[in-house]
């Protein structure tokens, strides 16, 4: 039997959805660049992407299933054309899924139809099962003929051959996202595999800022045991010291901010409901007033919705976002 603890270290160690998320609205033109190349260089990067989020989450809703992974939809200028913008829908997958190409053109058929324009389906797959390659939906019956192809990014393929000497911060997430699965249930592993990870930024040319935010990354991506997180953190201390980079000055506040999150995790063990009144005022001021019956609602969370909640509503923008993420983890109203 899985004890809370145990439970909750085990909803961590998947849990890469947040420091995806961030790296892509932060470095969306590197990932793009190095993900999809030939997109890339179609892309006029000089006005800032629109980003959809509300768009995205409706659609999902509606089309009655929620992925486990990450999706993003934003929009982008192209070089050929002062109005000629394109929707990206792009999707990171680190896990196989039976039905993900069906899923994929499901998604992009009612993209199109919201939006009344093309959508360009993109594809990550940070898996590390070498035999599964989706790439295309296609349907035939009748002479009826319904075909998607989507650019595929196999990110296991790279890493062992063009990728293997590349040091971009798009490269680096890449291989953490990969690193933190192969060691996935495994402390001790993902402990040497995270030092090491870190450890390899010092070493090719990367300034104490671009240290700092890989570092914020990778810590988000690749958790650890609360033991072996202080040992990390003593060890890498010791490291800068002989290094006499002290580039990590910010360890101390995440160990704060690891203190603090401990801390509302015992109160929310220990009263629910305070929790609740905490997730309440953080969904206020992100989209406004919220209705009694969906307060009620959010007061009835158990502990480990209430854990998801407080990680999905950095992307609310309204309550009907909320409303739509209480459907989709079938919150009863009453």
């Amino acid at each position: 039997m899985i004890d809370d603890a145990d439970a909750t270290h085990e909803r961590q160690d998947r849990d890469y959805d947040g420091a995806w998320k961030e790296a892509l609205r932060l470095h969306l033109p590197q990932f793009v660049g190095r993900f999809f190349p030939s997109l890339a260089q179609s892309i006029d990067w000089s006005c800032d992407p629109v980003w959809l989020d509300k768009e995205i989450s409706q659609i999902i809703g509606q089309a009655g299933q929620r992925n486990q992974e990450v999706d993003l939809l934003f929009k982008v200028l192209l070089r050929d054309g002062k109005d000629q913008w394109i929707l990206c829908h792009l999707e990171i997958q680190t896990a196989f899924q039976s039905d993900f190409e069906q899923r994929l053109d499901l998604y992009n058929a009612g993209l199109k139809w919201t939006f009344r324009q093309e959508v360009i389906t993109l594809v990550i797959l940070a898996d590390i099962n070498p035999r599964w390659p989706p790439r295309e939906h296609r349907f035939e019956l009748g002479g009826f003929v319904s075909y998607r192809l989507f650019p595929v990014c196999k990110v296991i393929d790279h890493l062992e051959s063009d990728w293997a000497d590349d040091t971009s911060l798009a490269v680096q997430v890449a291989r953490a996202q990969i690193a933190a699965l192969r060691t996935a249930g495994n402390p001790e592993e993902r402990f040497h595999a995270k030092t090491q990870l870190i450890r390899n930024l010092y070493s090719v040319g990367y300034n104490a800022g671009e240290i700092r935010e890989l570092y914020r990354l990778i810590d988000w991506m690749m958790h650890l045991r609360p033991d072996l997180t202080r040992q990390f953190e003593l060890d890498l201390v010791s490291f800068e010291k002989e290094l006499q980079m002290p580039y990590i000055t910010s360890i101390e506040r995440h160990a704060e901010e690891r203190g603090l999150e401990k801390g509302l995790e015992q109160g929310f063990q220990k009263g629910l409901e305070r929790g609740s009144a905490i997730l309440v005022r953080q969904l206020s001021r992100l989209c406004g007033d919220i209705p009694v019956d969906v307060q009620q609602q959010v007061k009835q969370l158990s502990f480990e919705q209430a854990e998801d909640l407080g990680v999905a509503l950095l992307d609310f923008r309204s309550v009907a976002d909320l409303k739509t993420w209480l459907e989709a983890h079938a919150v009863d109203p009453s």
